[in-house]
């Protein structure tokens, strides 16, 4: 594992279990995205390599493919906590309740 991750990711714990991936999934769909998971930034999804044009490092890159998931953490989360944030900033500084109510038709 990269050092820029926390020590255990999502894709770990997935993998542990994938096994149980085909009881745990209630359908296909949700199968299809706990694979998708398990395989991001991985070998499996393919990769590109690039090399730095710093003439210092001029190194090789290796770049595993994301799955682009919108569940996963690694390829999604950011644009999620920054849509929460935008939304953070409208809100009033009061406090909010949620009621939910019926009105008649007429």
């Amino acid at each position: 594992m990269s050092n820029r991750y926390s020590a255990c990711q999502l894709a770990d714990i997935i993998r542990a279990f994938h096994t149980d991936i085909p009881t745990i999934a209630s359908n296909t769909w949700k199968a299809r995205t706990l694979y998708a998971l398990m395989r991001c930034r991985t070998a499996e999804m393919g990769g590109h390599i690039d090399r730095c044009d710093n003439p210092d490092c001029n190194k090789l890159h290796i770049s595993f493919n994301s799955c682009r998931n919108r569940h996963c953490p690694r390829c999604q989360g950011h644009l999620r906590e920054r849509w929460i944030q935008d939304r953070e900033k409208d809100l009033l500084n009061a406090s909010y309740f949620h009621i939910v109510f019926t009105l008649p038709d007429t």
